[in-house]
C-alpha cells in the first residue's frame, strides 16, 4: 500500500469514527446593474460530505493561537477537517458550510491541504457561524 493510499485511508478512518454531517452550499452571486447594494444570490449546488469540526487550540505558539493574536480568526471560531477532493473556491461563488443545522461561512485566510503523491489528502478550513443563519441576499 502506498503512502497516499495509507494516509487517506486513515483520514477516512478518522472521519468516520467521529466525524458530523456537512453540507457545502455554494451560491452565485449577481450584483444589479444600477446599484451595487442589489445583491442576489441563488443557490448554484451542494455537496454532502463528513468533516471534524473541531474548537481551535489555545495552545501558546499553534497556528491557531498566533492567527487568534493577529485578530485574523475569533475564539469562537471552528477548524473543519474534509476530504481534499472537496471544492471550496469559485471565481464568483459565495460557499456556506453547515453543520449540525447551524451555518458557517469560510474566513479567507487561507485553506491546508497537505499533497502526498499529488494527492490532496485532506483540508482544513477555518469557519465562523453565521448569527442570522444565512448571506444578505440569500
Amino acid at each position: 500500500m502506498s503512502v497516499q493510499n495509507s494516509l487517506s485511508t486513515g483520514f477516512l478512518g478518522l472521519v468516520a469514527n467521529v466525524g458530523k454531517p456537512v453540507i457545502f452550499r455554494y451560491f452565485d452571486k449577481t450584483i444589479g446593474s444600477v446599484w451595487d447594494d442589489e445583491v442576489v444570490l441563488t443557490v448554484n449546488g451542494s455537496v454532502a460530505t463528513s468533516g471534524i469540526a473541531m474548537p481551535l487550540s489555545n495552545q501558546q505558539g499553534s497556528t491557531d493561537s498566533v492567527l487568534i493574536e493577529q485578530g485574523k480568526l475569533q475564539d469562537n471560531d471552528l477548524k473543519l477537517y474534509v476530504n481534499g477532493s472537496v471544492s471550496i473556491t469559485g471565481s464568483e461563488d459565495m460557499l456556506k458550510v453547515i453543520i449540525g443545522g447551524d451555518s458557517y461561512s469560510p474566513i479567507p485566510i487561507g485553506t491546508y491541504t497537505p499533497e502526498v503523491e499529488n494527492t490532496k489528502i485532506y483540508k482544513r478550513i477555518y469557519l465562523r457561524r453565521l448569527t442570522t443563519g444565512s448571506y444578505y441576499g440569500e
